[in-house]
């Protein structure tokens, strides 16, 4: 059961291959002003690869930080990769891909999907713990229709479901400006 209207947030279907640099992504989120977001890479239209969101409390100005970390960590990218902690979890997930599917996780088989939903109209004081409910939603969809969680999403998320929840009104019932 969806708590979310998947249909009402503007989605986006980037195909990796027609990128130039990892940072092509940065300057179509900023274009299109897309701040708060849950992403999927799929491989070839057929393997999710990831499903993540944007960065909780990033102070980075970058717009799509989380999703240029990660792709542009891609050894098809050659000499245009970055290197670095940030992001590095791609390795791994590279690594993995290969071991489970024989195949090397070319960035120029990979679609990105972006659901923007910045401008969700957010009851919770904190709209990241939201926008943390979408990405677990989305990922237990994928495991209730394939019985696994995607290769990419290598942490247990599933503790993130049951932190509380405290709503704008609750906590304009209970606290006052001074």
């Amino acid at each position: 059961m969806n708590k979310f209207n998947w249909d009402s947030f503007p989605t986006y279907y980037i195909l990796c291959k027609q990128l130039t640099a990892p940072s092509d992504l940065c300057s179509f989120f900023k274009r299109h002003k897309i701040k708060k977001y849950v992403y999927r890479f799929v491989y070839d239209d057929t393997i999710t690869v990831k499903i993540g969101m944007s960065a909780p409390n990033s102070t980075s100005q970058v717009w799509g930080e989380r999703v240029y970390r990660q792709l542009a960590h891609a050894f098809s990218w050659g000499d245009k990769r970055i290197d670095g902690s940030s992001g590095a979890d791609w390795l791994i997930i590279e690594r993995d891909f290969k071991l489970k599917y024989g195949v090397d996780l070319d960035h120029t088989k990979l679609m990105l999907i972006v659901w923007d939903v910045s401008n969700y109209d957010f009851q919770s004081f904190n709209p990241f713990k939201e926008v943390e409910s979408m990405e677990s939603e989305k990922i237990a969809q994928h495991t209730q229709l394939l019985g696994e969680k995607p290769i990419g999403n290598i942490n247990d998320e599933a503790n993130k479901r049951h932190r509380p929840f405290v709503s704008v009104d609750a906590y304009n019932s209970i606290f006052t400006a001074e």
